[in-house]
């Protein structure tokens, strides 16, 4: 590691803010929480839970559908396993059926990873023969959960670790630092 060319005081959040806090990297006016690869600088000793650079949240979920054929069989359900004939897995949805035909979808619990739009996917139960079309996918922040601990680190430490996001949860550190090396711009 070099030095620091650039270093700002930070507050520990739980809040997932793409938009850079670094105002040399954000022209957009309103500050995010992403550090975007920063070295963390402990001043009080304690424990740092943070999001390492880098980190993704689910990549390409479901976000619209449209029913391309109401399929035969079928009863109005919630949480509906489905395949699909690309890449995507996991998608879940919450039918509504007219005659046995699904006549609509909603996303169910759990919106799946890895679709593409014009994906077709079918819904399990009935006839196995309703088709659904992906209309929108949308790739998310990391949450909370991806956190990594680092416990025990004395005043005067860094976080050994390029950081995205420094968490409230489970940080018991105080007077944090966000830096950048100066290779880093």
């Amino acid at each position: 590691m070099g030095y620091f060319s650039r270093a700002k005081a930070i507050t520990k959040s739980d809040t997932i803010n793409p938009l850079p806090a670094w105002e040399f990297m954000n022209q957009t006016g309103t500050l995010g929480t992403n550090l975007k690869g920063s070295l963390i600088y402990v001043g009080g000793a304690g424990d740092v839970n943070v999001i390492p650079a880098g980190t993704e949240g689910a990549q390409n979920t479901v976000v619209a559908l449209t029913v391309s054929d109401g399929g035969s069989g079928y009863t109005a359900a919630n949480n509906v396993a489905t395949t699909t004939t690309g890449n995507g897995s996991g998608l879940t949805v919450n039918t509504t059926v007219v005659a046995g035909a699904v006549t609509a979808v909603a996303i169910g619990n759990s919106a799946g990873t890895g679709y593409k739009v014009g994906d077709t996917i079918t819904i399990s139960g009935g006839g196995a023969d309703a088709t659904l079309t992906v209309d929108e996918v949308l790739s998310l922040a990391p949450v909370v959960g991806d956190g990594v601990e680092f416990a025990g680190l004395d005043a005067g430490d860094i976080i050994p670790i390029y950081v995205d996001y420094v968490l409230s949860t489970n940080t018991t550190a105080t007077l944090l630092v966000a830096g950048r090396e100066s290779s880093l711009g």
